[in-house]
């Protein structure tokens, strides 16, 4: 390597240089091979042989592979039984009336008028229809009669049904577009309720309202026609429930769905249903309660062969001894306590007896209930094994994956419940969101209304905005004088926080339990007057049509936890089997936000400061 020169741009002294060596950077590899020092072949290094087969075999019969079961692997299986669609719904608890009376059919799969159950369990009418939709109806009404040449009838709409606001509103939202629509669009709300005086009984009309049909004139058919068209379409947009399914003392839906097999009716009954996506599993199954005859019975027979497929999951151990395990899982890890006994149960399931399942698929129609009256396997020996219902043993076991029966647990122990629900349901944002939690310090149960419909508009407004614009204080006088203190027989809290009070309602002679009860608050005005505060919404009332001043709304105590609860409304859409969209105004619970303070006081003597 030839020599490397160095200049240094530098004054050293001479007995300095001697430190200066010229050193050449000389770059270096090394490989690692393993060397053979017998026969030089690498094979016998890669084999892994192992020195003692009798340890391979003591692990074979540590693992019991040593035991031959005769047990052949299912090639085949026959599943035979009976389904049936749900042709009754029952909306609410259907304990209280006439079961049979207050139910409606429900709709085949697949027909014009069928809705996910979704729908029909938390459609709701609402108290105060958007101001958007009545212009939207309306708007749409005068463009369908002015397609058609009927102007004149159009201007008459817009005179006779204007959009007109409550006086004493005040929402800006309302505000504005009533000013836009002015003159302009009529309000599709007051045409609807003006046409259901006129109906003929079979789904028309009998005529059209006085304004309208003066317009028409010698065009009153053809005109009544296309208000006809209208109606249908106006009436669909939002979704008309059979009736109401929350139950608001226990802040839930409850709703019965019944179908009819060949030996009796089965009621899927759901009392503790809290919105977003309904499943089999948010109810039970029982006998009773008779929702009345179905249209059609409609029982079919099933009957399915298929081939038995493995159970698997992720992190599944594998079938042999001696294959690799992925790491990713470590069952044998998992931290369970003395009453984890389904946990335990999971990972006993997971390392023991995780290979000795299989799954038959069975595809059964949509919205119904199935009973399975038998299943027959085929081996790889040729060996029929008929394989009993696990509700026959005499030996009382558990059962997981299916609906619990009430009452008679024998003849729908083999029952499966395929619910008509939506695939998927999307939610808008909140019209209304009200969050109830416990105040210890004060005793009380807090209704806190966070967002309400606008008074006029219906659109979401957001209730501290408006708590905002009234006066929380008890007036007080300029002068005080030579006060040292100032007696305060209540302290303020926001306007849309409503108070809910402990009070015990009785069932029968000598019993009872204790409820949450809506007290109104009071609250004082600048110029000294003093009125009481009731609810902007409708979820802290009994009903949506409920009168807030004398409605009190009852709820079970247990209902509010200590992490609270929170109640939400709002537009959510879904598309049924066919494709077609079905939009409606449901309730959504969920958990709270915990335990909250409010600073109410009561009987409080303060320095005039200090207030």
């Amino acid at each position: 390597m030839p020599e490397m020169d160095f200049t240094l741009a530098a004054t050293v002294a001479a007995e300095d240089l001697a430190l200066w060596q010229r050193l050449p950077i000389i770059p270096t590899w090394s490989r690692l091979e393993p060397l053979a020092l017998t026969t030089g072949d690498l094979v016998p290094g890669a084999q892994a042989l192992v020195a003692d087969p009798l340890w391979m075999l003591g692990r074979q019969w540590q693992f019991d592979e040593l035991r031959g079961e005769d047990a052949g692997t299912p090639v085949k299986a026959t599943v035979r039984g009976e389904t049936a669609p749900f042709t009754r719904f029952h909306p609410g608890l259907a304990g209280e009336g006439d079961p049979a009376a207050d139910s409606v059919d429900l709709p085949a799969p697949g027909a014009p008028d069928a809705a996910p159950l979704e729908t029909r369990v938390e459609a709701e009418i609402p108290a105060v229809l958007p101001l958007r939709f009545r212009m939207q109806t309306g708007l749409h009404l005068t463009r369908l009669l002015r397609a058609a040449s009927f102007e004149d009838a159009a201007t008459a709409t817009v005179d006779e049904f204007p959009v007109v606001l409550d006086p004493g509103s005040t929402d800006p939202a309302g505000e504005a577009r009533q000013r836009l629509a002015e003159g302009r669009v009529p309000d599709g709300s007051a045409v609807l309720a003006a046409l259901s005086e006129l109906d003929d009984g079979v789904g028309g009309l009998s005529g059209l309202p006085d304004a309208i049909a003066d317009a028409a004139g010698a065009d009153e058919a053809a005109v009544r026609d296309v208000v006809a068209e209208w109606r249908t379409w106006a009436s669909s947009l939002i979704f008309a429930p059979p009736g109401v399914s929350w139950n608001p003392s226990r802040l839930e839906h409850a709703f019965v769905a019944q179908a009819s097999l060949s030996d009796g009716k089965v009621a899927l009954r759901v009392d503790e249903y809290t919105g977003g996506t309904l499943d089999w599993f948010h109810g039970e199954l029982a006998v009773a309660p008779d929702l009345g005859p179905a249209p059609d019975d409609g029982a079919t027979p099933v009957a399915d062969t298929t081939l038995p497929t493995p159970v698997r999951f992720a992190g599944m151990p594998n079938d042999r001894l001696f294959a690799f395990e992925d790491s990713a899982v470590y069952l044998g890890g998992l931290q369970a306590g003395r009453t984890d006994l389904a946990r335990l149960a999971v990972v006993e399931f997971a390392l023991a007896y995780s290979v000795d399942w299989f799954q038959v698929p069975l595809l059964l129609p949509y919205g119904s209930a199935t009973r399975i009256d038998e299943v027959q396997v085929v081996d790889t020996f040729g060996v029929e094994v008929d394989i009993s219902s696990a509700s026959e043993t005499t030996v009382p076991g558990w059962a997981a994956f299916q609906s619990t029966p009430l009452g008679d647990t024998t003849s729908l122990a083999n029952v499966f419940v395929l619910a008509p629900t939506a695939l998927r349901v999307l939610e808008g944002s909140p019209l209304e969101d009200v969050i109830f939690f416990r105040d210890e310090m004060a005793n009380l149960v807090w209704g806190v209304e966070r967002v309400v419909p606008g008074l006029s508009s219906g659109e979401p407004v957001p209730r501290a905005q408006q708590a905002a614009r009234v006066s929380l204080r008890q007036s007080i006088p300029d002068d005080l004088g030579d006060a040292q203190i100032i007696y305060r027989l209540m302290t303020p809290v926001p306007e849309n926080w409503l108070p809910f009070v402990a009070t015990r309602e009785h069932l029968q002679a000598g019993a009872g339990h204790h409820v949450l009860e809506r007290r109104p608050m009071l609250r004082y005005r600048e110029d000294g007057t003093a009125e009481l505060i009731n609810p902007h919404g409708t979820v802290l009332l009994s009903s949506s049509d409920a009168d807030p001043a004398t409605d009190r709304l009852r709820i079970a105590e247990e209902e509010v936890p200590r992490e609270g609860v929170a109640v939400t409304r709002a537009f959510q859409q879904a598309r049924t089997e066919t494709g077609r969209t079905v939009l409606w105004i449901g309730r959504r619970v969920r958990v709270g936000q915990g335990e909250g303070a409010s600073g109410l006081r009561f009987d409080t003597a303060l320095p005039p400061g200090a207030l």
